[in-house]
């Protein structure tokens, strides 16, 4: 069967919908205060100027015992990949999604102390694109992201780069 990219595109957005819908009310809640944001993606200036139109959704689950989180992005370079955080500052500050959200300030850039969502079972192994250029990625941590915890941004990984950051190409501000 054959199928044309607009129905490809047209199938992946319908599931980035899907997913954020079922993701903010199907999870069961794990105590009186769980809370669940979701966000959609939109592309940043340095995404585009490399040629991207990035979207999808992110979802952030606060609970009485840690927060998790998954992100679902169509529009990138296939193969490709990404480094994707939890940030401190909505989309539209200056700098988007300012900088990375922490868990205890100056305690460490990395997990445990930050949330990073990686397509693997390794928190720092960033999120990779498959051949379509969709790329979904998990975070988990054991303590509960307060409301300064605004935003996902996802990163381009320059060569020679880690996934600890580089240009910001997508954001999403966590309502």
């Amino acid at each position: 069967m054959t199928h044309t990219n607009s129905q490809v595109a047209r199938r992946v957005r319908e599931s980035l919908v899907a997913l954020g819908v079922l993701g903010a009310v199907l999870v069961p809640a794990s105590g009186a205060e769980a809370a669940t944001s979701v966000g959609r993606f939109t592309t940043l200036t340095a995404g585009a100027a490399a040629g991207l139109e990035v979207d999808g959704v992110a979802v952030l689950r606060r609970t009485a015992t840690g927060t998790t989180g998954r992100v679902v992005l169509r529009g990138l370079e296939p193969g490709s990949t990404y480094a994707a955080h939890l940030h401190g500052q909505p989309c539209a500050a200056a700098n988007p999604g300012g900088g990375h959200y922490m868990d205890v300030t100056g305690a460490g850039t990395a997990p445990p102390n930050e949330l990073w969502f990686s397509s693997s079972a390794e928190p720092t192994a960033g999120i990779v694109a498959n051949r379509g250029g969709v790329a979904i990625g998990r975070g988990a941590v054991e303590w509960v992201a307060r409301p300064e915890a605004r935003s996902v941004v996802i990163h381009a990984i320059p060569v020679g780069g880690t996934t600890a950051g580089g240009p910001k190409i997508a954001c999403a501000d966590l309502e």
